[in-house]
């Protein structure tokens, strides 16, 4: 990503970051309620999907997951950014491999993350592909370390 791209996607992460936990729960319940069946990998599993909004373990997982973006974005355009991203993203990519989460899984997500992310902060289409490329990025360090399945390579 070049130093404009970085800009764009400082700038319209102030939207969604505002509001982490609100903004990580768009996204889950668009992902759930569009893919129900990746519902079975999260503990909170057993709650019906119109009540995850308050329940704790999933607010918490919303939370976590703008975190990590947030601390993603707020490497960007420093030395060493790549890199970091890369610790940062291998990480998540590790934690996740007991849970066995496919790669088509995680390809579901990343539809529904740009899609919310595109909606909340009415990204234009510049600004849409300037965030497609961090996290193309983001995917590629997750896809590093595990096979389709989700298995660790």
């Amino acid at each position: 990503m070049n130093s404009d791209e970085v800009q764009v996607i400082k700038k319209t992460w102030e939207i969604p970051v505002a509001t982490p936990t609100d903004s990580g729960a768009a996204i889950l319940t668009t992902f759930f309620n569009r893919y129900p069946s990746n519902l079975e990998k999260f503990s909170f599993r057993d709650v019906p999907l119109a009540e995850l909004g308050t329940n704790s373990r999933f607010r918490a997982h919303a939370g976590r997951i703008i975190r990590v973006f947030d601390e993603s974005i707020q490497v960007l355009g420093q030395d060493g950014d790549l890199e970091k991203l890369d610790e940062i993203w291998t990480k998540v990519a590790t934690s996740h491999i007991p849970r066995k989460i496919s790669k088509e899984s995680y390809n579901q997500l990343k539809e529904v993350i740009l899609e919310v992310l595109t909606a909340a902060c009415s990204l234009n289409e510049s600004q849409a592909q300037a965030w497609a490329k961090l996290v193309d990025h983001v995917y590629d360090i997750i896809f590093k370390a595990i096979n389709d399945d989700g298995d660790s390579i």
